[in-house]
């Protein structure tokens, strides 16, 4: 099986256990699942300690039930993380980290949403963009922004497969190719 599909299905087996709308326990999943990931990335000695078949399981428990007390780490992840190690996967958890997001986003109804813009949008400036992406989606918006100065107005907004390009740079190349066979 490929890894993505495996991540997807860990993913999926700890939403199912987590609850179908309990949106608090989700979100406090994919939190912690994010933290332990970013940590593993960090720490790659970690990791190898982890997956070292030669180091006794007790020992493997022992110290992720340390780490789980230090980050806060809830019971559930605690024991999902455990099955991880147990099984060999650890390696695997920012995959499956990114895979309960998506997971978590669906059940609960939020699309994610990558906006570029030129400047950085702030305050009530962020707030009317969000709500008018959310208006024309029917949906909650996870609002990821970026800037790019090179777009030099407007946004560049990413909905799942979706591009929706209301740049200034995309309409001065439109036009640009309106005039061009005029000359």
């Amino acid at each position: 099986m490929k890894p993505l599909a495996v991540a997807r299905r860990y993913a999926r087996a700890l939403a199912d256990v987590a609850g179908e709308k309990d949106s608090a326990g989700l979100e406090k999943i994919a939190v912690e699942l994010l933290l332990v990931a970013e940590v593993m990335h960090a720490e790659p000695a970690l990791l190898r300690f982890f997956d070292d078949p030669s180091v006794p399981q007790e020992k493997k428990d022992g110290l992720l039930a340390t780490l789980g007390r230090k980050a806060k780490i809830g019971e559930r992840t605690g024991r999902f993380l455990r099955l991880l190690v147990a099984r060999r996967r650890l390696g695997a958890i920012g995959t499956i980290a990114r895979a309960f997001e998506a997971i978590k986003d669906e059940r609960l109804g939020i699309v994610p949403v990558e906006a570029t813009t030129a400047i950085a949008l702030k305050g009530a400036d962020l707030k009317r963009f969000s709500d008018s992406l959310e208006k024309m989606t029917g949906r909650s918006v996870r609002l990821k922004m970026k800037v790019d100065a090179g777009v030099l107005g407007g946004a560049r907004t990413r909905i799942g497969a979706k591009i929706y390009d209301g740049t200034l740079r995309r309409r001065l190349a439109m036009l640009r190719e309106r005039l061009a066979p005029a000359r």
